[in-house]
């Protein structure tokens, strides 16, 4: 795979990007005339100063959406001390993947240790683990369980889930602009955006970078609107409250402050990704397709 090359930035830009106020983006012309089961994920949530929106802005296209037949996939799961939810996952996911006659195999990415938690470098070890026998990648939440996925090979990101049935038996919906739980996408998406950011430590904010590395690549995200997954309760989610989450989790504020330097512009992807990820691998166990692999990961330094 080649280097990544993201969009050159003009010094006075970024000056102006680094200091000016942010704002919502606003109306997305991708959108228009957006109708069906496959539309495109809105930009309008992402707040950027105005000069690096009306950029973004003005490279949005409308992108005609397909899937490719005969292709193989991986799925990462990244993963720590969730083996209940992996074990109703597992059967499930295998149903899908069967029913839909698709080449796969899963791999599961352990962190290793009882350090802070890094999805985003789990998930980058499983695409570089990977590389050679995928053609695409789904990044899938081990507490997402399909009940109505399309799995097949997209043309452009797609995000799996948009319906939530709760263990309570409600539904309730992702936001539009929300981009994680069970991402797909092409190889050559994976290394054009330099896979994840290595920086995120803790929960939160590792999908919008993401997100907005594809962006920057000039790919339009969609997501799956009758995607339905069933939402195991998540240990985590105490974490999450306003009210709370900068005491329970000072990882959060920090990567919010580095996604927002990102939309600002002032991070490179190509210096942060898969390119600089160092791991090693301290057991592996192999089933038919189903792979779990224990990594050394590193430690927020």
């Amino acid at each position: 795979m080649s280097s990544p090359r993201f969009p050159a930035q003009n010094a006075l830009k970024r000056l102006l990007n680094r200091f000016l106020p942010r704002g919502r983006v606003g109306t997305d012309p991708a959108l228009a005339g957006s109708q069906g089961r496959y539309r495109p994920v809105p930009v309008y949530n992402l707040k950027m100063p105005w000069l690096a929106a009306t950029d973004l802005r003005r490279s949005r296209r409308p992108n005609e959406f397909a899937f490719e037949e005969g292709k193989k996939l991986t799925v990462i799961i990244p993963f720590r001390n969730r083996d209940e939810h992996l074990a109703a996952l597992r059967p499930a996911l295998e149903a899908q993947l069967d029913g839909q006659h698709i080449d796969y195999r899963i791999l599961v990415v352990e962190q290793a240790g009882d350090g802070i938690f890094n999805k985003a470098r789990l998930i980058n070890t499983g695409i570089l683990h990977a590389a050679d026998d995928s053609d695409y990648y789904c990044i899938h939440d081990v507490d997402n369980i399909p009940v109505n996925a399309d799995y097949r090979c997209p043309s452009l990101p797609l995000r799996l889930v948009t319906k939530l049935q709760t263990t309570h038996r409600r539904e309730t919906e992702y936001k539009d602009h929300y981009f994680s739980g069970a991402i797909t996408f092409r190889k050559e998406h994976a290394f054009a955006a330099n896979g994840l950011s290595n920086q995120y430590w803790g929960w939160g904010k590792e999908d919008d970078d993401f997100f907005f590395r594809l962006l920057m690549q000039g790919l339009c995200c969609f997501a799956d609107y009758q995607g339905v997954y069933r939402d195991l309760a998540n240990p985590q989610s105490q974490h999450f409250t306003k009210a709370t989450q900068k005491r329970v989790s000072p990882q959060l504020s920090a990567n919010r402050h580095r996604r927002n330097s990102m939309l600002r512009l002032q991070l490179d992807p190509a210096h942060d990704g898969l390119n600089s990820l160092t791991y090693s691998i301290l057991a592996a166990h192999t089933e038919g397709r189903f792979e779990k692999i224990v990594v050394d990961i590193g430690s927020q330094g």
